[in-house]
């Protein structure tokens, strides 16, 4: 012991010599302190500290045969040798300003904060256009997702079992509500109003949305536009029932560009050469048009101005209760969102704003009805890199919506028929939704990074005062597998209707746990969750809910194998209970199984083809089992069962078969495609039908086989 001891104070002065202790300041070229900076050794990286407010860092047992390294976004990093540097006086290190940096910065900082925490990072290449489902379209994309419970052949996306109107979709931080077109190809709603090609990213919160946007108590779709134009691109297109143009140009290298489309839908051809498939559709027409433009301000400036006009006419046939008519609808909407983008060291400050203004008209027997709508949005967020590891951001928003409708409204809900007896009635409703919010990414290390967030409204002409939290947790166990643990509690109003003129407040409790294993050509994820969502919120026009309860299990697996072919499974099993008049129900999305799986060859040589099948059990719904004849309108009243939503439609099955071809020349390119909709023609049971009595039903299908194709033509200049 002795003798260990002498060669330890033995040591001590060769201790003192080889390892000393480094005092700095950093600071940049106009001598102002750098705050947040990473400093370490190079020979060993973990080993470091960052600098205070002041600049100032401390770094000790350091070797002189060692180099500093002094790092910033925004900057040049910088190395300092250690060997002859005086310890006994404070280093001083100068950053120069890094113009590759700063750009980098300007693209990453378009990434949401909350990234970590989405269940799905959508690409437009890899998970839009290359996804049989979505034939294109971002919001039909999502529907291969386990968490996707949209079971209307809709593009509303409707995620873990909660109403389309609980979830919202966002454009470059502006909320888009009824992001859906009116009127499409194979039915009501198929399509949504973006374009993929103006598009960058698409993040999908299944549950749990983060707080940074408001207005929504299930889910959230972000939908960010591209930043930056690799390349000057024409292209027009020609299919069974449209033809469309796109122009893509820069108009100053690096930084500005233009990105202008229109497109002209028709039914024509599509319903003539199939209108035994169609019995719903008798004709329809769309034009639309958008401009993207997009401009960086100096170097630390950047503003986008996204533009979109949309006219559409549906002329179909409907059934409800005993009557079966036409049903004519039209649209006109114009929307805008606009951003401006200031960057510096430490933050990004976003000043974000939308316009929205509609007006619709709808005719169906003795209903008429006459929407304008208009909505006014404004936000500013602070997004502030406080450490390396820590992000947090903060702002306040406002969201001014109003509707007014001129409505016929049916005196009797049964009797529809033109000559029923009607009423009219006008209304006008508005609402403000101000709020205030803070959220909070924190790394704590490599494997665990650590959210949460606030946002509160400021109640505004005698509305409730609501306030909502969350937090989450994500754990990375390797490079391959994650855990991911979130929570809270969330507020939105719903969108007014026809049958339902108010702004409902609803509210929701929820938590997810997500997992998430990646290999090389295998990924693997799963989930389970829960939700308690309240709030009067329609079911039909009929029914209002005061509680809906679910919990879900989620498995979903892709696997790629052979060079080319990729194979994906999504199953879900939703367990869902529904409270009318304190009294409990079947969910609407009660299922044992929601089974989504898609098998897909993909030659760049040759062709693309995919195969794709969807199961489910049949949705319930409110059986009628008996009606009183009403001498004063001449129609049966129903009796509806008092075993609410205790009847269930048959089986959901279907199979879509998609196949294209990519041709380059040159600067050109040429795509074909081709897309066999319900081959094999099944009947899918999507709404109940009476006689005029009530004495027997049947039914309305779903989309019956259907086919559609076309051709697409790029030239890069």
């Amino acid at each position: 012991m002795k003798f260990q001891l002498l060669i330890f104070v033995l040591l001590i002065p060769l201790l003192s010599f080889s390892q000393k202790e480094i005092r700095g300041i950093v600071k940049n070229r106009n001598g102002e302190p750098v705050f947040a900076a990473n400093v370490y050794l190079k020979s060993n990286p973990q080993k470091g500290t960052t600098t205070n407010f002041d600049g100032e860092f401390v770094l000790n047992n350091i070797s002189a045969k060692d180099t500093l390294v002094i790092s910033f976004t925004g900057y040049e990093t910088k190395e300092v040798s250690l060997n002859g540097i005086e310890y006994n006086k404070t280093l001083v290190v100068v950053l120069q300003d890094d113009i590759q940096s700063l750009e980098t910065v300007l693209i990453t900082a378009k990434d949401p904060i909350s990234e970590k925490f989405s269940v799905v990072k959508m690409k437009m290449l890899q998970d839009v256009y290359l996804n049989p489902v979505s034939q294109g379209d971002p919001l039909k994309a999502i529907s291969i997702l386990p968490a996707s419970t949209t079971t209307n052949e809709t593009a509303n996306p409707s995620l873990r079992g909660s109403s389309a109107d609980r979830t919202r979709v966002t454009l470059n931080s502006v909320p888009i509500y009824k992001p859906v077109r009116a009127s499409q190809l194979n039915n009501q709603g198929f399509f949504s109003l973006f374009n993929p090609e103006i598009i960058n990213k698409q993040y999908v919160y299944a549950s749990n949305p983060p707080l940074t946007y408001g207005n929504t108590s299930a889910g959230l779709v972000e939908i960010q536009t591209i930043n930056n134009l690799d390349k000057n691109q024409l292209q027009l297109s020609a299919s069974l029932a449209s033809v469309g143009f796109m122009i893509s140009q820069k108009i100053k290298k690096d930084i500005s560009f233009v990105q202008v489309y229109g497109n002209y839908q028709f039914s024509d051809v599509f319903v003539d050469i199939q209108e035994e498939k169609l019995p719903n559709i008798k004709k329809f027409n769309t034009w639309d048009a958008g401009i993207n433009f997009h401009r960086k301000i100096g170097k630390k400036v950047t503003f986008n101005s996204y533009n979109y006009f949309i006219d559409e006419n549906f002329n179909g046939i409907d059934e409800q209760f005993t009557f079966k008519g036409d049903v004519i609808t039209d649209k006109r909407r114009i929307f805008t969102v606009n951003n401006l983008k200031f960057y510096s060291e430490k933050g990004v400050i976003s000043i974000n704003s939308g316009t929205n203004t509609s007006k619709q008209h709808f005719k169906f027997g003795n209903i008429y009805s006459e929407q304008r709508t208009s909505q006014i949005y404004t936000s500013i967020d602070y997004k502030w890199h406080v450490l390396e590891n820590t992000n947090l951001q903060f702002g306040i928003s406002h969201d001014f919506h109003s509707n007014k409708f001129n409505d016929s409204i049916p005196t009797y809900y049964y009797a529809l028929s033109l000559y029923s007896p009607n009423y009219f009635k006008y209304s006008s409703i508005h609402n403000h939704i101000l709020e205030m919010y803070s959220y909070t990414n924190w790394d704590i290390n490599e494997k665990f990074t650590f959210s949460s967030g606030m946002r509160s409204n400021v109640p505004v002409e005698k509305q409730k005062y609501y306030f909502s939290s969350q937090l989450g947790l994500k754990y990375r166990l390797n490079n391959q597998q994650s855990f991911l643990l979130s929570g809270g509690k969330y507020h939105n109003y719903s969108i007014p209707s026809f049958y339902s003129k108010e702004y409902n407040l609803l509210s929701s409790y929820q938590v997810a746990l997500d997992y998430s294993y990646e290999l090389k050509s295998t990924l693997i994820k799963a989930a389970t969750y829960f939700k308690n969502e309240t709030g009067d919120q329609p079911v039909n026009a009929f029914f209002f809910t005061d509680k809906i309860n679910t919990f879900g299990l989620e498995l979903f697996i892709e696997h790629n194998f052979c060079n080319f072919f990729k194979f994906t499974l999504a199953n879900s099993f939703i367990d869902q209970k529904m409270t009318i008049d304190n009294k409990d129900y079947n969910g609407y999305k009660d299922f044992d199984y929601l089974l989504k799986t898609t098998i897909q060859y993909n030659n760049p040589k040759l062709f693309s083809i995919a195969l794709t099948y969807t199961n489910r059990p049949g949705t319930y719904y409110n059986e009628i089992n008996g009606s009183v004849f009403d001498n004063q309108t001449g129609f049966y009243e129903p009796i509806f069962s008092e075993h609410l939503y205790a009847e269930q439609y048959n089986n959901y099955n279907r199979f879509d078969l998609s196949l294209s071809k990519y041709v380059r020349l040159k600067n050109n390119a040429i795509i074909t495609f081709l897309s066999l909709n319900n081959m094999f023609n099944t009947r899918n049971q999507s709404q109940v039908q009476y006689n005029d009595n009530y004495s027997r039903k049947h039914f309305d299908y779903y989309q019956f086989r259907t086919i559609y194709f076309g051709v697409v033509w790029q030239l890069n200049y």
